[in-house]
C-alpha cells in the first residue's frame, strides 16, 4: 500500500483496477496465476526474450551500415532484453509473489527506472528511454501485441499515464474510463478542465505515478483531496466506499434540485451556464439546469480534422443548438496553441506566450474566417454569442473585428442567411487588456473574464505546471482587483461581464464572486447543481461584505482562509466532501 498526493482537479471516488498508458496502450489483463503455474509462466517470460532478441536481431541485420545509429540503439535493446541480472529479478518476483510474466516484468522494470530518474542525470535519462522500449517490446510479445485502445476498452479502468494529451483525453469514454491520475499537470491544464467536463475523478501533478503503478493495481482516487491510494488495504477500501456512498446521494440530491433557479435567498438572479468541450457534453449540462452555454471550446474540432472547414464547425453548432433547444451558446473562436498544438503548429519554447489563440488566427485567416462564417450562419439557428479569447490590444480586437464584418459582407453578397446583430465579446485573460476594459467597452456587447488565463498571466506561473502549482493563487489579491474593476467596468459602461474560468467552480469561491456583482458565470456541466445550490446559500449584502473584507486582505492565502471558514458556516456538507 502507498498514499501519493498531488493535486485535485475533478472531484469524486473511485476504486478501480489501474490501466498504465503508454505510448502503444499496452494492458496488463492478469497478475497473478496459481502455484501450478509458476514455472510455465518463467518458459513464458524465457520464450518471450528469445523471441523479442529474433525479432530484433533480424531488424539490425536489416538496418546494417546503412542506419549505424539505429543498429547500435537496437543493439542496446538487444542487450537489455538478454541481461542476466534482469532475468534473475523478474524470474525471482515470479516465484515469490505468484506474478504473470507481464506483472513481474513491469514491477522490476519500474523499480530499474525509478533507480534511474533519482539519480537526475541527463545521460542516464536515455537510459531510463532505452528500459521503457525494452519493457514495450516484450510485454508486446507476452501480450501477442494485443493493444487495448483508450475508445475500445472492455473493462472499468482508472488511467494512469505521465501525461494526457487533449486528443488523448478527447477518447475517454467515462463509462469506462473512471477516473485518472497523471504526473504533470496543473488545476487549470486542459487535461484537467477534460476530467472535470466528462466528470470522472481526477488528480494530476504526482511526479511519478507512472512508473509507481503496474497495470492491474487497484486505484482509489480521490479526486476531492488530491489522494491516489495504490493496492489500499481493506480498511482504506471500506473507508472510500462509505465516502464514496455519501458523496453520491449529496450529489443526487443536489441534482435532483438543479432545475431550481440560482437565486439568493433576497432574491439576486445570477446565471449558471456550461463549459463545453464537444457536442454529446450539451444533453448533461441541460440536465444539470445550465442556462446556456457560457462557453463552447471549439479547438476539438480543428484539432480532430485539421482539415476541415465552414461546414464541418456549421454542423457542429447546429447540433448543439438543437440540443439546447433555444438556450444561449456562446461560442469561443478557435484557441490553439499553448498545450492544444495544432498540426504543422509552430514548437514554441514559450507555447503560452507564443503563437496561440487570436494570435493564431490571424496568422492563419483561412480556419479563422471559416469558423467565423459557421458562427455567424448558426445565430439564423438560435440565439449565439461570439467570443474572441486573448485579445491583448485595441488594435488586436479591432482588427478581428474588421475580419468578421469582412465575412459578414461576403455572407451578405452570397446571399446567405445570417445574423447580422449577433453579439461579439471578448475574453479578458490578460492584465492588458483588464486594464483597458474602459476603451474595450464601448467596441464589444460583453466581457468574459477568462481566470484560467488571467492567474496564469498575472502571477507569471504557468497553469500546467505542477511545480509551481502551490504559486497559481486565483485569490491573489492582484487577481482579485482586476475582476472587480471588470465588473465596475461593466456597470458603468453597461455591458455585461461573466466569468468562465475555472475560477467558479470552486464552491468557497462563489460567496465572493456574487458579492463582487457578477450575475453571470460559467462551469463543467457536472459542477452546476452544486454550484447552483451554495448561491441559492447566499445573501446578497453578506457576500458584498464578505467581499469587501477580502479585498483589502493582501495576501491570498488569508483570504483563502477567510472564505474557507465563511462556507463552513454557510454551506458546510459541500465543504466537508474536501
Amino acid at each position: 500500500m502507498e498514499i501519493r498526493h498531488g493535486i485535485p482537479v475533478s472531484p469524486g471516488i473511485v476504486i478501480s483496477e489501474a490501466l498504465v498508458l503508454d505510448s502503444e496502450e499496452l494492458r496488463i489483463p492478469q497478475r497473478f496465476v496459481e502455484d501450478q503455474y509458476i514455472d510455465s509462466e518463467i518458459d513464458r517470460f524465457k520464450q518471450a526474450v528469445d523471441d523479442s532478441n529474433k525479432v530484433l536481431d533480424l531488424e539490425i541485420k536489416r538496418l546494417g551500415e546503412e542506419i549505424e545509429i539505429h543498429a547500435r540503439i537496437l543493439s542496446v535493446h538487444r542487450d537489455l532484453a538478454s541481461d542476466p541480472v534482469l532475468h534473475k529479478e523478474i524470474e525471482q518476483s515470479i516465484r515469490d509473489n505468484s506474478f504473470t510474466a507481464e506483472h513481474a516484468l513491469s514491477r522490476v522494470m519500474n523499480r530499474y527506472v525509478r533507480k534511474l530518474q533519482d539519480l537526475n542525470s541527463p545521460i542516464l535519462s536515455e537510459r531510463i528511454h532505452d528500459l521503457q522500449d525494452v519493457e514495450k517490446l516484450l510485454l508486446s510479445t507476452l501480450l501477442g501485441k494485443r493493444i487495448e485502445g483508450l475508445s475500445n476498452l472492455q473493462d472499468e479502468v482508472v488511467v494512469i499515464a505521465h501525461n494526457l494529451t487533449p486528443a488523448q483525453t478527447a477518447k475517454l469514454d467515462p463509462k469506462m474510463v473512471k477516473g485518472f491520475a497523471t504526473d504533470v499537470g496543473g488545476k487549470t491544464s486542459h487535461t484537467a478542465i477534460m476530467g472535470r467536463a466528462l466528470g470522472i475523478p481526477a488528480v494530476v501533478g504526482l511526479d511519478d505515478i507512472s512508473t509507481s503503478v503496474v497495470g492491474g493495481d487497484q486505484i482509489i482516487i480521490d479526486g476531492y483531496r488530491g489522494a491516489v491510494i495504490i493496492n489500499p488495504d481493506e480498511g482504506q477500501i471500506a473507508e472510500y466506499r462509505a465516502r464514496a456512498l455519501k458523496s453520491e446521494k449529496l450529489s443526487r440530491r443536489l441534482k435532483s434540485q438543479a432545475k431550481l433557479p440560482a437565486e439568493t435567498i433576497d432574491g439576486h438572479r445570477v446565471e449558471v451556464h456550461a463549459n463545453i468541450e464537444l457536442p454529446s457534453e450539451v444533453e448533461s449540462a441541460v440536465e444539470c439546469g445550465a442556462a446556456g452555454i457560457g462557453l463552447y471550446r471549439t479547438e476539438f474540432i480543428h484539432l480532430q480534422a485539421p482539415s476541415s472547414g465552414e461546414e464541418v464547425h456549421f454542423e457542429n453548432y447546429r447540433s448543439v443548438l438543437e440540443s439546447l433547444g433555444g438556450l444561449p451558446l456562446t461560442i469561443r473562436t478557435l484557441d490553439l496553441g499553448g498545450d492544444k498544438l495544432p498540426e504543422g503548429g509552430l514548437e514554441e519554447e514559450n507555447p503560452f506566450l507564443g503563437c496561440r489563440s487570436i494570435r493564431w488566427c490571424l496568422a492563419n485567416p483561412g480556419p479563422f474566417r471559416a469558423q467565423i462564417r459557421a458562427i455567424l450562419r448558426a445565430g439564423e439557428l438560435g440565439p449565439v454569442r461570439l467570443m474572441l479569447p486573448m485579445i491583448t490590444s485595441i488594435s488586436e480586437l479591432d482588427l478581428s473585428l474588421q475580419i468578421i464584418d469582412e465575412v459578414a459582407d461576403e455572407l451578405r453578397r452570397e446571399e446567405i442567411p445570417f445574423d447580422e446583430n449577433i453579439p461579439i465579446g471578448v475574453m479578458v485573460e490578460v492584465p492588458s487588456l483588464a486594464l483597458i476594459a474602459s476603451h474595450v467597452a464601448g467596441r464589444v456587447s460583453y466581457l468574459s473574464v477568462g481566470t484560467n488565463d488571467l492567474v496564469q498571466y498575472t502571477l507569471a506561473v504557468d497553469r500546467g505546471n505542477e511545480h509551481v502549482a502551490s504559486l497559481y493563487d486565483p485569490m491573489h489579491p492582484a487577481v482579485l482587483y482586476l475582476i472587480s474593476q471588470l465588473v465596475r467596468t461593466g456597470q458603468e459602461h453597461g455591458v455585461r461581464v461573466s466569468l468562465c474560468g475555472e475560477m467558479a467552480s470552486e464552491s468557497i469561491y462563489l460567496p465572493l464572486l456574487v458579492g463582487l456583482g457578477l450575475r453571470e458565470i460559467s462551469v463543467s456541466p457536472q459542477l452546476i447543481p452544486e454550484v447552483k445550490q451554495v448561491i441559492r446559500s447566499l445573501i446578497d449584502y453578506e457576500v458584498r461584505e464578505l467581499s469587501a473584507r477580502c479585498l483589502q486582505m493582501s495576501d491570498g492565502e488569508q483570504i483563502t482562509r477567510e472564505l474557507h471558514r465563511w462556507a463552513v458556516d454557510h454551506f458546510p456538507e459541500v465543504v466537508d466532501r474536501f
